[in-house]
């Protein structure tokens, strides 16, 4: 039976490719009647995409889109495997700003230059620095498509209580937080969470003035910007404003003991669930109010190369659903994000939303930074290695970050 079995599945598949061949025809990297886009976002948030989604398949498009989420090990492996066989890969994959010039490197990616010419795919419709993102050696490589961001929630009664009107710019900057601290330590508050090292750490860097790489190009961190933007955290830690390491300060935020709470919007979840006081959400701590860097990271909708030509319907399916999406994101962006196209900001919905101070205001809009240097990846891991031990004395400053500049350089070469 089993012999038998597999002579008629041999035969069968024999007879589909003879078909195929006669007609002349060929499978793109997904259904010809479906555009797939693969994503690396699960639980929740996936979900939230999939409702969007959802959505946009109930209009009846000529393309209906098919996402497939996965871990992203699993991502990144799938795609750089698929990417570079050019055999099995989605239409569209949703990657991380970061990572676009490496896919771009490795040859994997079509540019939208010639798809997007006459369309509202235009950066005029979107944050500047989110498209500018996907702009790879003057070509575009991605369409952006939300935003996350290294915010700061604060704890609106707190603040009244010990730095009053601190708030009143939208801006608090680290005088400010240490202000706080002096005024709340006695009380056994805290003015100030330290959760993702490199998160804090790059945003500092870069509003003290520090570039990742220098004249010629290269990686640079062993400098006193970095000297000094972690001496900024070790001041905070010595003086008792600052969440000591192995205490959970988002459980201490919501205990009110924590006034200020660097984190991500994606964190939007678990502040909605805080009811004994008010909160709300700002720019990540500044070091000069008058000169805002707010790091953010922006997913990128990449086209990849296939070994099998796309027909120009389905081309033109994938230009009617990123346009669709420009103000249809709000499933989406429930998830603590930011839309990257302006065309939000007309969703009464949306524009109530914490996040969206970010994108309301010139201010807002102009701070946005995102890191998308090659090698940024390894400095950041370094760094989240062995920061707390800088900030608590255990290694010296200087000396740790001449030990991350060699393990990095080494790493690139």
């Amino acid at each position: 039976m089993k012999v038998r079995k597999l002579i008629v599945l041999v035969g069968t598949s024999l007879l589909c490719t003879v078909l195929l061949a006669a007609c002349g025809g060929s499978s793109s990297s997904s259904n010809d009647s479906e555009i797939l886009l693969w994503s690396s976002t699960t639980g929740p948030d996936g979900e939230k995409i999939q409702k969007t989604v959802d959505q946009y398949n109930k209009t009846n498009p000529d393309f209906k889109v098919k996402l497939v989420s996965m871990q992203g090990d699993t991502f990144t492996s799938k795609l750089t495997t698929a990417g570079k066989s050019g055999k099995g890969v989605p239409d569209l994959a949703l990657i991380a700003s970061e990572a676009l010039p490496t896919y771009k490197n490795q040859e994997m990616l079509e540019t939208w230059d010639d798809m997007i010419e006459g369309t509202e795919l235009t950066r005029g419709n979107y944050v500047e620095a989110a498209w500018d993102t996907g702009v790879v050696e003057d070509s575009q490589y991605g369409i952006p498509a939300t935003m996350g961001s290294w915010v700061m929630y604060y704890n609106q009664d707190l603040v009244d209580k010990y730095v009053p009107g601190a708030l009143d710019d939208g801006v608090v900057t680290y005088e400010e937080i240490r202000q706080a601290g002096e005024k709340a330590k006695a009380d056994g508050i805290y003015s100030f969470g330290y959760t993702w090292g490199m998160q804090n750490y790059s945003n500092l860097y870069q509003q003290m003035g520090g570039e990742w790489q220098d004249a010629q190009g290269n990686i640079t961190i062993d400098n006193d910007i970095s000297y000094n933007a972690v001496q900024e955290f070790k001041t905070l830690y010595d003086a008792g404003y600052m969440v000591p390491d192995g205490e959970d300060a988002n459980k201490l935020f919501a205990n009110q003991q924590l006034i200020f709470l660097p984190e991500g919007t994606w964190m939007l979840s678990n502040m909605e669930g805080i009811s004994d006081f008010t909160w709300g959400q700002t720019f990540t701590p500044q070091w000069d109010a008058e000169h805002i860097v707010q790091g953010s990271g922006v997913d990128q909708f990449a086209m990849l190369k296939t070994s099998e030509e796309r027909s120009d319907e389905k081309k033109s399916g994938m230009i009617d659903f990123l346009t669709w999406l420009q103000a249809n994101q709000l499933e989406w962006v429930k998830s603590g994000a930011n839309p990257t196209s302006l065309a939000m900001l007309d969703n009464e919905e949306y524009v109530e939303m914490p996040q969206s101070f970010l994108l309301k205001t010139e201010k807002g809009q102009a701070a946005i930074s995102v890191n998308t240097v090659d090698g940024l990846s390894y400095i950041f891991s370094e760094y989240d290695n062995r920061s707390w031990d800088m900030i608590t004395g255990k290694a010296d400053i200087q000396t740790t970050f001449g030990e991350i500049q060699k393990v990095v350089e080494e790493k690139m070469k």
